[in-house]
């Protein structure tokens, strides 16, 4: 069960490398925004004093195959979570200041067909108390993470992150607590902020088409490389807002940390694929929408010591899982 959450929790990570910033409420309101002729500039807009509630939820299915078990294990998880991103301050030479909040986090997960999670921090349980994953969720709702940008929209610097890494210390078993604490770092929340990555640095229109790599520190884990293609597919009304639609192929692999200590820990990225639609309105300048898929093979080492066995020391095993997994990310209002 230890090593499966750790599985979850990566697989987690990989998700939200779609995240985004989504702008919201005017979306009841019907654009203003007329669609030009030529090229436009797609660029993310901060206005002062909003607050954006956004929502990502990931559903997952997984084969993991074991080392000494004869079938490979079906794994079934739905993971949700929702935050709120309110604008803080906006500097003399166009930077921001936002600061992030977690509200809720929901997961449910079989393993086998047999039920492993499900917690709701909405919905408080009776059996929470006795659920180490729900013990450390629950010390992540109310967390907050400040963000110093440029006018770039580029993050400069991040603040709370260490009092997150305090309050998870405290909280469940130490393996598990250390394993979100390998995936709650700096690198963790820029991507999260980074809103601008799949934008295009110059003004485009409709059929162009441009690059974007991204890499993810994800700790002792590695980095994760994203090689995304992304088309400017066409103009589409969603909903009652006037969007560029995104198309987006690429590819996701992994390598090593060079400044990472893994302790005899690794992961490898096989075979990744993703795909996805994003739509981005340029009168509030955010997107407003993403859906994704993204289907990989991961292969994870780690050292094999069961139940204390000395005699296992330095030994490792590598757990191998297919993951087919789709990503929604909505924007749900603005204050």
């Amino acid at each position: 069960m230890k090593k499966h959450v750790l599985l979850t929790i990566v697989t987690l990570a990989l998700g939200l490398s779609w995240v985004g910033c989504n702008k919201s409420g005017k979306l009841d309101t019907a654009s203003k925004f007329t669609v030009p002729a030529g090229p436009v500039a797609l660029k993310t807009k901060w206005p002062l004093g909003e607050r954006v509630v956004q929502s990502m939820e990931l559903k997952q299915n997984a084969e993991i195959s074991v080392p000494n078990q004869p079938n490979p294990i079906n794994q079934e998880m739905t993971m949700g979570q929702e935050y709120g991103l309110t604008v803080l301050k906006e500097n003399a030479d166009g930077g921001h200041e936002v600061e992030m909040e977690y509200l809720s986090v929901r997961m449910m997960m079989t393993m086998g067909g047999k039920p492993m999670v499900n917690y709701d921090s909405a919905k408080k349980s009776s059996g929470d108390s006795a659920n180490p994953m729900a013990a450390m969720f629950q010390k992540i709702i109310g967390a907050k993470i400040q963000y110093f940008m440029d006018a770039s929209n580029q993050v400069e610097r991040i603040e709370g992150v260490d009092a997150l890494v305090g309050r998870l210390e405290s909280s469940g078993p130490a393996n598990m607590a250390n394993s979100l604490k390998s995936m709650f770092n700096e690198g963790y929340f820029k991507q999260i902020m980074d809103s601008s990555r799949l934008l295009p640095s110059k003004p485009v229109q409709p059929g162009d088409t441009w690059p974007i790599q991204m890499e993810i520190p994800m700790g002792p884990l590695g980095i994760m490389e994203m090689d995304y293609m992304v088309t400017f597919q066409s103009w589409e009304q969603h909903g009652k807002r006037t969007c560029a639609r995104l198309e987006i192929q690429g590819t996701v692999k992994s390598k090593p940390d060079p400044n990472s200590k893994p302790a005899g820990m690794s992961m490898t990225i096989l075979d990744g694929n993703v795909s996805g639609v994003s739509w981005f309105d340029p009168e509030l300048g955010m997107v407003i929408d993403t859906t994704a898929n993204q289907d990989m093979k991961m292969n994870m080492t780690m050292p094999a010591n069961p139940r204390g066995n000395t005699a296992a020391a330095g030994q490792t095993q590598t757990i191998t899982s297919l993951l087919k997994q789709v990503i929604t990310i909505k924007l749900e209002s603005v204050k």
